[in-house]
């Protein structure tokens, strides 16, 4: 944090924001299952270690809001294309790889809600935290 220190004036702002998969839907949390298993020491939002230096010296308290939002289109884009082009997944060796991909068109396959659809909606939240640079 003594790097933004450096950088922000007093009275700037520090914003973070993060993407994250809704998972109030069953079907969500069962993606999120399967890419978890793959993930290792890979700094995650939900593991909240990021918190950890809040409240940060020289600034003021964290704030946060969140925004839904929802990510519309074919399966095969919005939960195989995107969850292959996660870091620690696209990372992993070719057959790895594809067993992700078989084990999340199973899911869309066999779940009610995802079968046989042509569009789906994934849904979002957008978690955004921000805190004010003091002197």
């Amino acid at each position: 944090m003594a790097e933004i220190a450096r950088v922000l004036k007093s009275g700037g702002w520090l914003g973070l924001i993060w993407n994250v998969r809704d998972e109030s839907e069953d079907w969500v949390a069962k993606l999120t299952e399967i890419m978890v298993r793959h993930e290792g020491n890979t700094p995650r939002y939900r593991k909240g270690s990021w918190k950890q230096v809040f409240p940060a010296a020289g600034f003021g308290p964290l704030q946060q809001t969140s925004f839904p939002h929802q990510h519309t289109g074919p399966a095969e884009q919005v939960i195989i294309d995107r969850c292959m082009s996660v870091s620690f997944i696209a990372a992993l060796p070719e057959p790895e790889r594809e067993a992700i991909a078989t084990e999340l068109r199973a899911l869309i396959a066999h779940h009610a809600a995802l079968a046989g659809k042509q569009e789906i909606v994934v849904p979002y939240r957008t978690e955004v935290f921000w805190c004010q640079r003091q002197l």
